[in-house]
């Protein structure tokens, strides 16, 4: 009987050791599974985190790219806008001899500085619009105040808000305005009382 107990006793304990080891086995099996989801959570972040570093850094770059485009294509504004004055007086000065006087003139000497004048002017606007600034043209157009600056309003057989005389042209560089063109907006014809 004593070694029936001590079977029993034997078996009790194996039994209770198995639990324990199965115990000990599951429990290390747990530990590993929120180990596991624990690394794979802050894999999951980590990579989030990069694609976020990733995405913002190439935004930059775009930027960065283009203010180097925007500077180096609107570089030469202040030295564009210097010799729009230069192009406005040779416009005066060949607005101050109209045409006919101008094709009249008997003296070589008169119709050579009209010719050279006109030469010039040209060759200024020529330089300038291989640079990229152009004058635009205002005339019969409706008036925008984003590129028109009103100078007065007339009475005009063309209908009202339509630009009927320009005092000085407007100019754009690249898609930017350079400076607005000034100009006589018509206020439609006059009503009679």
């Amino acid at each position: 009987m004593n070694e029936q107990i001590k079977n029993e006793k034997k078996e009790s304990f194996g039994k209770s050791k198995k639990l324990s080891e199965k115990s000990t086995t599951r429990k290390a099996k747990d530990s590993q599974g929120l180990l596991v989801d624990d690394l794979k959570s802050k894999l999951s972040d980590v990579e989030n985190k990069l694609l976020r570093s990733l995405a913002e850094n190439e935004n930059l770059r775009k930027r960065h790219d283009k203010e180097i485009e925007d500077n180096s294509k609107y570089a030469i504004k202040n030295f564009s806008y210097s010799l729009l004055n230069v192009a406005d007086n040779l416009q005066r000065a060949l607005s101050s001899i109209p045409d006919t006087e101008a094709k009249k003139l008997d003296e070589n000497v008169l119709k050579n500085l009209v010719i050279g004048i006109k030469a010039v002017e040209k060759e200024l606007i020529d330089s300038l619009e291989k640079n990229g600034v152009v004058k635009f043209d205002s005339i019969n157009h409706k008036f925008n105040p984003e590129i028109h600056q009103a100078v007065s309003k007339v009475h005009n057989e063309k209908a009202e808000g339509i630009i009927v005389e320009e005092m000085q042209k407007g100019f754009k560089i690249g898609d930017r305005l350079l400076r607005p063109a000034m100009v006589s907006v018509s206020m439609g014809p006059e009503t009679k009382k």
